[in-house]
C-alpha cells in the first residue's frame, strides 16, 4: 500500500479571496486548515473597517464561516532565507503573505509525517517555496487548490512532494503515521500535536540506611565521657555527705583476710 501522508493546507488571504464559501467548505475535503495568525487578525481587523466594498464582503463572510468551520488557527513560524523580506518596504499584505509562509514552513518542520501545502496567489512566494529544499513543503495557487477540491487530481507540486516523501518513507529516514486520523489541533495561541503520553510515577527502590564506622566510634566515645562523668560525681557527692558507702574503703583490711 502506498504511502499517503495527511495533508495540512495552510491559507493566505489571497487564497480566501479566490474562493466562495462554498468552496471554502470543500478545502477540508483535502485535509486540516490552518489559518496564520497574521492572516486571521487581519480579516478581523477589515470586518466593519475597510472602505473597499471587496474586502468587506470577503471580511465578513470569514466572520460568519469561521466560527462553525473545523479550520484551526496557529501562530507557529520558522525562519528560512528563502522567505526574507526583498529589500525595498513590503506593503501589508506582502507582509501578511510572507508571515502565512514562514507559518507553513513551521508546521512542515514540526510535522515531518504530513504533506504541508501553502495556498496562495503571491508569485514571488510561490518561486520562494520552490526554493526550499524540502521533501514535505510545498505551495499552490488558489486555482489549484479549488481545482484539487473539485477533481481531486492534486497539483503537480504536490505530486512530486509525494513521490519525495515515500521514497524518505521507503529508505526509513522518516516513519508513517500509525494511523490517518492523527490530528493537529491548533488554537488562537498555538498550534500543537494532539499526542498525549500516560505517565506512570517513577518509584526509586528505598535504599537502607548505612551506619559509618566514624558514627559508631563517636557515640562510644559520648558514652565513655558520660560513664565517667557520673562515676565522678558519685564519688563527690560520696565523700561531701559522708555517707556509709565509703565505709568499706576506709576499714583497714585484717591480715586473716588478707591471707583467707
Amino acid at each position: 500500500m502506498s504511502f499517503n501522508p495527511p495533508v495540512l493546507v495552510v491559507l493566505d488571504i489571497s487564497a480566501l479571496s479566490a474562493g466562495t464559501n462554498r468552496e471554502w467548505l470543500e478545502f477540508s475535503r483535502i485535509g486540516e486548515v490552518h489559518i496564520p495568525q497574521s492572516v486571521y487578525e487581519e480579516m478581523k481587523f477589515l470586518y466593519g473597517r475597510t472602505p473597499d466594498p471587496d474586502l468587506e464582503s470577503l471580511a465578513r463572510a470569514f466572520h460568519h464561516f469561521y466560527p462553525t468551520s473545523t479550520w484551526k488557527i496557529t501562530e507557529a513560524t520558522a525562519h528560512h532565507p528563502s522567505l526574507t523580506a526583498a529589500a525595498q518596504a513590503l506593503t501589508k499584505r506582502a507582509r501578511i503573505a510572507l508571515a502565512a509562509a514562514r507559518c507553513a514552513y513551521a508546521l512542515s518542520l514540526s510535522h515531518s509525517s504530513y504533506l504541508t501545502v501553502l495556498a496562495t496567489n503571491d508569485r514571488g512566494l510561490l518561486q520562494k517555496v520552490y526554493e526550499i529544499p524540502s521533501n514535505n513543503f510545498c505551495a499552490i495557487d488558489a486555482p489549484s487548490l479549488i481545482q484539487w477540491c473539485r477533481s481531486g487530481q492534486r497539483p503537480i507540486s504536490v505530486s512530486q512532494k509525494l513521490q519525495q516523501m515515500r521514497a524518505t518513507v521507503a529508505s526509513g529516514i522518516i516513519t508513517q503515521p500509525q494511523t490517518s486520523a492523527s490530528r493537529i489541533v491548533s488554537t488562537s495561541a498555538r498550534s500543537t500535536t494532539a499526542v498525549r503520553h500516560r505517565s506512570r510515577p517513577i518509584t526509586k527502590p528505598v535504599q537502607p540506611s548505612l551506619v559509618s564506622s566514624e558514627a559508631v566510634s563517636q557515640f562510644i566515645s559520648l558514652m565513655m565521657a558520660l560513664g565517667g562523668v557520673l562515676m565522678a560525681g558519685w564519688l563527690l557527692w560520696a565523700v561531701i555527705s559522708g555517707s556509709s558507702f565509703l565505709e568499706p574503703w576506709r576499714q583497714p583490711v585484717s591480715p586473716t583476710e588478707k591471707s583467707g
